[in-house]
């Protein structure tokens, strides 16, 4: 039997509207689905669904907190494959400081911040297509204030705007007013939680990254313009878009797609009633480790302390949906 088309997303990037309807009836008790059935073939390669090896044509689901830790580990794998590439090149060009001080290799050394943010505006009133940064540490309020005429006017120049935020920065006002405001002019602003490369990157010519050989040297910085290297970057950067979330700006407490699990709202809502880990474990019929995971995960994923309970109920009471509703 010949495979059916596989139907685009609905949006979410990941499955058809058809795939998600059949996964809810099937959740529903609705286990027998034939091969062939539309968006049976796009669970099956999610890992959502899986065949039942006593019975041909019987179809059961898989659990959904195993599927996607087995997607998250992956995409892990691979970002950390990108930084330690990253992390390759930039011992490289430690161990040719000669050629590297002449810059006729492509390769410069920027030694502080003044220097690099100099090289960045001269590269800025000549860019002509796009420019793509990355910032995992937060930026000061002063500073993104100044930046933001700057910034707006080079998008009325008709250049697009791809930036990287890490994902606590969608609790801090300086970020979420500079986002907010950025994205109404046509930027996009994205953010990545966990640990990513300082960056940034102009037209397909330029690339600005932060000097990591030596401890002392936090904020010198390397002046890239060969061609080979500029393009590495540029994968690196994109590995880092792709497994960002996207951010209109404003402070905003939602996790990254993926962190609240069903299990997490269980978790949550027994404990809005006050009832114990211990007593919520038994009655899920697994162990209070589990449950404690669970809300690791999410006190790391909006930038909360481990243990911040205050933090977690004010998130959770301001929210407009709930478990049911993801």
């Amino acid at each position: 039997m010949s495979r059916p088309a596989r139907q685009e997303p609905d949006g979410d990037g990941a499955l058809s509207q058809t795939a998600l309807s059949l996964y809810k009836r099937m959740v529903g008790g609705e286990l027998t689905q034939k091969r062939g059935e539309p968006g049976l073939d796009e669970l099956l390669d999610v890992g959502l669904v899986v065949r039942n090896i006593f019975e041909d044509d019987l179809y059961l689901i898989a659990d959904p907190f195993q599927v996607w830790r087995y997607h998250a580990d992956r995409e892990r794998e691979a970002l950390t494959e990108a930084l330690r590439r990253s992390e390759t090149i930039e011992t490289l060009f430690a161990r040719l400081p000669v050629m590297v001080e002449r810059g006729d290799s492509g390769v410069s050394h920027l030694g502080s911040k003044d220097e690099a943010n100099g090289e960045i505006i001269k590269a800025l009133s000549k860019a002509r297509r796009h420019i793509r940064t990355a910032h995992p540490a937060p930026r000061p309020q002063p500073a993104m204030q100044k930046s933001l005429p700057r910034d707006i006017g080079l998008l009325e120049r008709g250049l697009s705007m791809s930036t990287i935020y890490g994902a606590e920065a969608r609790t801090r006002d300086a970020e979420s007013e500079w986002a907010q405001e950025i994205t109404r002019h046509g930027a996009e602003v994205r953010t990545l939680q966990g640990r990513f490369r300082r960056m940034v990157l102009i037209d397909d010519s330029l690339a600005v990254i932060e000097d990591r050989t030596r401890p002392e040297s936090a904020k010198a910085g390397w002046k890239i313009e060969h061609d080979g290297l500029v393009a590495f970057f540029s994968e690196v950067f994109q590995d880092q878009w792709e497994r960002a979330e996207p951010w209109l700006g404003g402070t905003d407490r939602t996790p990254p797609t993926g962190v609240v699990t069903p299990m997490t709202w269980q978790i949550l809502a027994e404990r809005v009633k006050g009832r114990t880990l211990a007593a919520i474990a038994h009655d899920l019929g697994v162990s209070t480790r589990t449950l404690t995971n669970h809300l690791a995960r999410l006190y790391e994923s909006l930038g909360l302390e481990p243990g911040d309970q205050f933090g977690l109920g004010y998130w959770y009471a301001t929210l407009e949906e709930r478990g049911d509703q993801t």
